[in-house]
Order: C-alpha cells, then structure tokens, then sequence
C-alpha cells in the first residue's frame, strides 16, 4: 500500500486538475519509503497508478533519478465545441438559441401618437410593436388588430396607451425553448430578458416555424443526397467489386446499395474503373471531393453536434442536392 501522503497527494491533483512536479527519488520515496525501481516496488506503483488512474510523465521506471516528473490524472473524455472544451455545457436547447431573441425590439413610446405607431408597422411589415419607455420593460403591445378595435369602439384618442393591448409574456433568456414554444403559441409573442435584463425580441409563432424548418432542412438535404447517390449507383456495379473496395467490419449485411454508408459510396466511387463504368460527364476528384465535404457535415448532424450547421455547410448542401436533382431528372 501507498503511503497515506501520497494517496492525499493523488486526491489533491484530481480535485484542482492540476499535476505536481517532482523527481524521481522524490516520487519513489513519497510512495512508499523506496528509492529503488526493482520490479517488485514498480508492479505495486504501476498497479495502484492503473487504479486510481493516474500517470507519470515521463516515466519513473529508467533514466537519471533527479530528472523532473509530472504526477497527473489520465485525460479524460469531453464534450467539445469547435476547438474549445466545454465546462458548463448545457443538454437543453435554450429560448437564446433563437435569432429573434438577441434582437433589439423596434419600439413605440408608452405617449406617443398613434400615427407614430401606424408608421413604425408599417415600415416594418410588423404585426405587432411593444411598447416601452425604456430598454427593460414592455408596458404593452400594440397591434393592427388593437387598432382596429379601438377604432371600433370610436375612442376619443390618437394616443398609443390607448391602443395597447397586455397579450404578451416575457421570458428570462435561459428559459427551455420548449415551454418558451408553449408561451408563444398561447400568447402569440413573447419577449426575452437577457442577462443584463434588457428586453429583446420579439418571438412569434414565424420565428418558430423558421427555427425548426433549419433544424431539419440539413437532415431532408443529406437524405435527398443520400438517394440521389444511390440511383448513380443503382444497377451499375456488381456484389464482387462492391467486396474488393470496402470492409464490412461491423457484421452488418450489405445486400443492396442502400445497406451501405456514406462513406462506403465515396470509395466506391473514388475507382477509376468502377468510375469510368459509370459514365459520369463530370470530374471525379473533384466530385469525390464535395461528397467527403457532406460526409464531415453530415458525421456532424447525425450525431446532433450542439451546434447548428453553419450558413456555409447548408449552401453547400443545398448546390449538391439541386445539382444532382437536376443532373438525374435531365439524364
């Protein structure tokens, strides 16, 4: 057994993250009164290092006993984003993730007129305008529907208090987009308190349907991709050169082109003979290129990376759906 000093040691470098430097003798000596690396004393330090899941960099085991050391835990496993660790990293997509919600509200002050109001809708093709003296509190909104009924009802006023209706609901940023999406839909809109509780939006029910139609569109694109290469393929190539290009090393069954991957079909289609057996009028390097783009985009959406795909990603998308699309309805 370890001395207690150096299992403490050992608790101490997890809890901080941190590694401790030392030499050899030094590391030798700490763990159990030994100076000495027979096999015996580096079986039982390798044994409780394994354990506890610890590491010395470079090794204790040969070379000068007074060179430096690191004792430090084994690196672990973690989410990342891009090229940056993630230490608060949040499973739930948040009201923020919205676009509307960063926006600065285009507003009506609480006395204006109501013309100032008519102008401000429609300038803006709004259907709705909050309104507010300050950056922090939405007093109302005020709508051509609100309008409407006041002129109804003949009131004697051309002031926008009048005209505000309380139809809303204000939302903390970090609020869970699903009950964010169950306030819209009741309410209509909603508007979103930031950090520093400055009012931002709005959100309606268009920003939704926007939102969710870009969570989807890359998935119906990388599927329509999907079968577009698989009809290039159809019927072209045989069982016994699909097996010469490609390992099949999780047992599944490839009795088609469709039980193939991704993958599987750039090298396929990366053979010159299997190439020229198709008789495609376009480059193959150049078209086996953008197929291994997708693929990368695509590894990120299967695996529902944290992030959206970017604006670049999606063109890309888009230009190799429609290009085959077109390509095959023109053959």
């Amino acid at each position: 057994m370890p001395r207690q000093e150096f299992m403490d040691l050992v608790q101490e470098i997890k809890a901080s993250g941190k590694g401790r430097e030392m030499t050899k003798k030094d590391f030798l000596w700490l763990f159990d009164n030994y100076e000495k690396r027979t096999s015996g004393n580096v079986w039982r330090i390798n044994d409780y290092l394994h354990k506890e899941k610890m590491i010395v960099i470079p090794s204790y085991q040969s070379g000068w006993i007074y060179e430096i050391i690191e004792l430090k835990e084994k690196d672990k496993v973690k989410i990342k984003k891009g090229e940056d660790c993630i230490d608060g990293f949040d499973p739930i997509n948040r009201l923020s993730i919205l676009e509307a919600s960063v926006k600065t509200p285009i507003s009506v002050k609480r006395d204006a007129k109501i013309d100032e109001a008519y102008l401000l809708l429609w300038q803006n093709d709004f259907t709705q305008l909050p309104v507010m003296n300050d950056d922090r509190t939405v007093l109302g909104i005020i709508t051509w529907q609100t309008i409407a009924k006041g002129l109804i009802t003949v009131k004697n006023s051309d002031c926008v208090k009048d005209f505000m209706s309380d139809k809303f609901k204000v939302l903390e940023e970090d609020t869970p987009l699903f009950d964010a999406i169950k306030e819209v839909i009741k309410t209509g809109v909603v508007f979103v308190r930031d950090k520093e509780k400055k009012i931002k939006g709005p959100v309606t029910p268009s920003d939704l349907n926007e939102e969710f139609i870009e969570q989807i569109e890359p998935f119906i694109l990388l599927e329509q991709i999907e079968n577009y290469i698989r009809l290039l393929l159809h019927d072209k190539i045989i069982f016994e050169d699909i097996y010469k290009l490609i390992t099949i090393e999780d047992g599944r069954p490839v009795n088609s082109i469709s039980d193939m991957n991704f993958g599987e079909y750039i090298k396929i289609l990366e053979n010159q003979e299997i190439w020229d057996s198709l008789c495609l009028p376009f480059d193959r390097i150049n078209f086996t290129k953008n197929l291994d783009k997708i693929r990368i985009v695509r590894n990120g959406v299967m695996h529902f990376h944290p992030d959206k795909i970017s604006k670049i990603e999606l063109e890309t998308l888009r230009k190799s759906s429609k290009f085959l699309e077109e390509f095959l309805t023109n053959k």
